[in-house]
């Protein structure tokens, strides 16, 4: 109870840490929103840094530890799932 899981496809994870993913987490159980508007709310983090040609993204990390230079986001597809881990106890 009060996990929340977060799963995606590699448009997702290539374009944002997992911390900014916390942050995202954090501030939306924080102000209450639900699962799918927090999905929502991390899926357009992730296409705004995929756009940004100069952020420091995991995949251009990965590219640069690689030896190419590459900065910013990668174009891909973003998909999203959130779902909150709760205590539901059927009579």
């Amino acid at each position: 109870e009060g996990d929340v899981i977060v799963a995606g496809t590699d448009g997702l994870f290539d374009n944002l840490y997992a911390t900014e993913m916390a942050a995202i987490v954090l501030q939306s159980t924080i102000c209450g929103l639900s699962p799918d508007i927090t999905a929502q709310k991390i899926a357009y983090m992730a296409r705004e840094h995929a756009k940004d040609r100069h952020r420091q993204t995991p995949f251009s990390a990965a590219a640069q530890d690689a030896g190419f230079h590459f900065s910013g986001g990668k174009m891909d597809d973003i998909t999203v799932v959130v779902s909150y881990v709760t205590d539901c106890t059927f009579p």
